[in-house]
């Protein structure tokens, strides 16, 4: 991993502390997410010798890839050439431009057949159906055979099922509306949940290769928000939400948080609210299906272009346990999932005390859960103010 990819990798698991960096729609492309701002480098503006993903935005460009790895079970190396390690740092350089390995041939190869079969929309396929790991499958050479002994040939016919003696008449699934109020029950009482408008959070975030945060997360109402975060051998990073504007601070800089690093900052707050799922007119609801071990009732959103996303509630209890987003990209989407663990009563309000973040990159991925909580507290808003720059020492 080089270098600038692990900072950026640092500098994005902080912004993204408890969200998803495409949790409100990267998927949305090239184009700008706020007035005034600047859009998007695509992956050939901001990268060499980029061939097949010519218009990708420079964001999607490493989940992707990281895609592209899961699919057929290899690491970056196998396409990608490094030379040596970094004396300075100790880490490795990469040569991304390099076109010495054959298999990044063919890998352009296959990324053109995929996105050749998406666009045709023949074979009886409809468009984005087909991605590396449709037939990869975390190999690097799909399976041609079936796997001996088989269980049944093609000629034999499946076993004929026994009939009910009287078919259940499947139920008018719950509505939008009907999901949301029945969640909002479980949840807590308005009352009990209006007392949630303020709260100090403390816990951890763990994550792979064994990296291990503590945070302190200060919310009050929608729009003020501040997170102090402890990172070892880095110390304290915070960074704040005050109405329109933010702010980061850690040991080597003080700055205004730009417009994409707000939005992801936002994202983060989103998910301390005590209610995370809200009706909105792009919404449906397709029923009841089974996911893992229980029943969930599961709601379909495409709040953004390019990102459709579920959300599953337990059809026993009424809470909400996982988001899952997909966002679309020129050769396959991207996923992420959120789930939420571990719900506990703290003064009538149904709270998850673990939060579970899941990408196709695991060092993205982390579990984030609660040690304490404290809410209907008083405290003043210049909390969530950019603190004075402090005069240079002579």
């Amino acid at each position: 991993m080089s270098k600038e990819r692990l900072m950026r990798g640092v500098v994005c698991a902080v912004l993204a502390l408890v969200a998803a960096a495409m949790f409100a729609g990267r998927g949305a492309g090239a184009k700008s997410s706020a007035a005034g701002q600047q859009p998007e480098k695509t992956a050939e503006q901001r990268w060499k010798n980029i061939q097949m993903l010519k218009g990708l935005p420079e964001s999607q460009l490493f989940p992707l890839m990281n895609f592209v790895s899961v699919s057929l079970g290899v690491k970056c190396d196998y396409c990608h050439v490094k030379q040596g390690k970094d004396p300075k740092t100790g880490y490795d350089n990469w040569v991304w431009e390099s076109d010495d390995k054959p298999e990044k041939k063919s890998a352009r190869d296959m990324m053109r057949m995929v996105i050749a079969l998406n666009k045709s929309q023949g074979f009886g396929l409809g468009p984005d159906e087909v991605s590396c790991y449709t037939c990869h499958r975390g190999s690097t050479r799909p399976q041609l055979l079936p796997t001996f002994p088989l269980a049944a040939s093609g000629h034999e016919a499946a076993p004929v099922p026994t009939p009910d003696a009287a078919p259940t008449p499947r139920p008018t699934p719950p509505t939008v509306q009907q999901i949301y109020e029945r969640y909002t029950a479980a949840v807590g009482s308005e009352q009990a949940v209006a007392t949630f408008q303020t709260q100090i959070v403390k816990g951890t975030r763990e994550a792979s290769q064994g990296r291990s945060w503590t945070y302190e997360a200060t919310i009050k109402g929608p729009d003020k928000f501040l997170v102090v975060i402890q990172i070892p051998q880095q110390g304290t990073i915070s960074q704040a939400i005050n109405g329109t504007s933010g702010w980061m601070k850690n040991a080597q800089t003080e700055r205004a948080l730009t417009p994409a690093e707000l939005g992801e900052l936002r994202q983060a707050a989103e998910l301390f609210d005590v209610i995370k799922f809200r009706p909105t007119p792009t919404m449906r609801a397709i029923g009841r299906r089974r996911v893992g071990d229980r029943d969930a009732v599961i709601v379909v959103d495409r709040p953004a272009e390019g990102v459709s996303r579920r959300y599953f509630f337990d059809a026993q209890t009424g809470l909400l346990f996982r988001i899952m987003t997909l966002t679309d990209t020129m050769l396959s989407p991207i996923p992420e999932q959120i789930d939420f663990e571990d719900y506990r009563d703290v003064d009538g309000v149904k709270i998850p005390f673990v939060v579970r973040r899941s990408t196709i990159d695991t060092y993205d991925s982390y579990t984030r859960s609660v040690t304490e909580i404290k809410h209907g507290i008083l405290f003043e808003d210049k909390v969530f103010s950019m603190p004075p720059s402090q005069p240079n020492r002579p």
